[in-house]
């Protein structure tokens, strides 16, 4: 158990963090955001795997007859394509018949060098505006963009909260140290009064009354460090090298905390790079297509065929071109699939729509409080900055008063506790500040704009 507590140790790397190595961290190694990529990755091989449909198709038939009066072989070489243009379908090849064939065969008959032939299919009614095939390719292309999107969106979501995370430890390792602080001099204090208590200087309640003052910043010391401990674990969580292996966060932080955040980028209005909205309408997009498609297949099938065929041979005794022209008409007498189909998009699309249209709502209303927030936290960040300066100096005469017998050490205890106090506020609400700009750019959108250029 020792050895592989060891083991365990020794696998985790321990380094100073700054906010830019929170972000670099999450968005290079994170292994939810890398199953993210891989799925935009795959959404590609879908697409590819749809372009597929146009591709050429080499086709090979062949017949042998042998009987006493009809021998016979019969070769076909067919390539096939179905294009993108207007659901047209093309084909081209050669065919040999050589031997003898019955009379109701007689098409297969060929001079000795065959055949060439070449010829399209052009739908008039169904399939003209698009068809099975068009469908699902512009169906494939939304789908990668969203998986994208998607992409983007765990980028977003992740760097978020390992970002919030980064913010409360730095905030907590300052609640610890502004705690041990006046722990220490609340010791030292005990020591000086314990000499006087002894030597008949003060009365015990001052000893007992700074020995609460003791427990009381010795229980928040404990309360920090859990705090911070269950911090740095799920702050862990998001930091990974290369490897996929977690980085240790340190016990303490090295403040960055500092007003540099540009509030002017960002507007109460602002959520247009916001992925979630783009989903949705990509979304919308991809159903409307679904709808046309099976609005198509309720028409009726009118297909224009022509086919041209040349013989090779300069002597022979068939026709050596000929020319084919057909329509195929077929009528759907039922067709309860297409006509549900349409009926079922139409309310999927609406429904869409009063997502999307919550959606924006919401984030506005979101983007709107935490850009006011922020501004706010940073306002109260500079009045308890004066209240934190003012309270230094009332603790340091409290503390003079007292060595001069001018005051109680009940209000010495009291003044530090205050100046402690102000300053844990004072960092609440640079951290505030800090944390609501940050769910702002998430709201907005622009998160990622300033810790990671991504391509659209």
């Amino acid at each position: 158990m020792k050895i592989l507590i060891l083991v365990l140790i020794f696998s985790i790397k321990i380094f100073a963090l700054t906010e830019s190595d929170v972000t670099r961290l999450v968005l290079a190694n994170f292994p939810l955001i890398l199953e993210a990529e891989l799925k935009a990755k795959s959404a590609k091989g879908e697409l590819t795997s749809a372009e597929g449909a146009f591709d050429h198709k080499l086709i090979f038939k062949s017949r042998n007859r042998v009987e006493d009066k009809y021998d016979s072989q019969y070769f076909e070489t067919t390539i096939e394509r179905q294009t993108a243009l207007g659901g047209t379908s093309l084909v081209a090849g050669h065919r040999q018949g050589l031997g003898q064939f019955p009379a109701y065969d007689g098409k297969y008959q060929t001079s000795g060098a065959g055949e060439i032939f070449a010829g399209f299919s052009f739908p008039i009614l169904r399939n003209l505006e698009t068809d099975e095939f068009r469908t699902n390719l512009k169906i494939k292309q939304i789908e990668k963009k969203q998986a994208e999107l998607e992409s983007h969106l765990k980028k977003m979501i992740y760097l978020h909260k390992a970002l919030t995370l980064y913010y409360k430890w730095i905030l907590e390792t300052q609640k610890l140290k502004i705690n041990k602080s006046i722990f220490e001099l609340a010791k030292k204090r005990h020591d000086m009064i314990s000499r006087k208590f002894k030597a008949g200087d003060i009365e015990e309640v001052k000893v007992i009354d700074n020995q609460r003052a003791i427990d009381k910043r010795s229980g928040d010391i404990i309360k920090n460090e859990i705090e911070l401990n269950k911090i740095r674990a799920e702050l862990s969580v998001f930091l990974r090298d290369e490897q996929g292996n977690p980085i240790s966060v340190p016990s303490e932080s090295s403040p960055e905390f500092i007003l540099q955040k540009n509030e002017s980028s960002l507007t109460s209005t602002d959520i247009s790079l916001n992925p979630q909205v783009k989903i949705l309408d990509l979304e919308r997009e991809k159903l409307k297509l679904e709808s046309i498609f099976f609005d198509q297949t309720k028409l009726p099938g009118l297909n224009f065929e022509l086919l041209g065929a040349k013989e090779l041979s300069q002597n022979n005794p068939y026709d050596p071109q000929r020319l084919q022209v057909a329509l195929k008409f077929d009528f759907p007498l039922e067709n309860r699939k297409a006509e549900g189909k349409s009926i079922s998009y139409s309310y999927k699309v609406l429904a869409i729509e009063k997502n999307k249209q919550f959606l924006e709502s919401e984030l506005t209303q979101q983007l709107n409080f935490f850009i006011q927030a922020s501004s706010d936290s940073k306002i109260r960040w500079e009045i308890t900055t004066k209240e934190f300066e003012g309270s230094k100096k009332m603790a340091e005469a409290e503390k003079y008063r007292w060595t001069q017998g001018a005051s109680d050490l009940f209000v010495v205890n009291l003044r530090e506790q205050d100046v402690a106090d102000v300053d844990i506020r004072r960092w609440t609400a640079l951290y505030d500040y800090h944390q609501y700009h940050l769910d702002a750019r998430l709201f907005s959108g622009k998160i990622l704009n300033d810790q990671n250029k991504i391509k659209n």
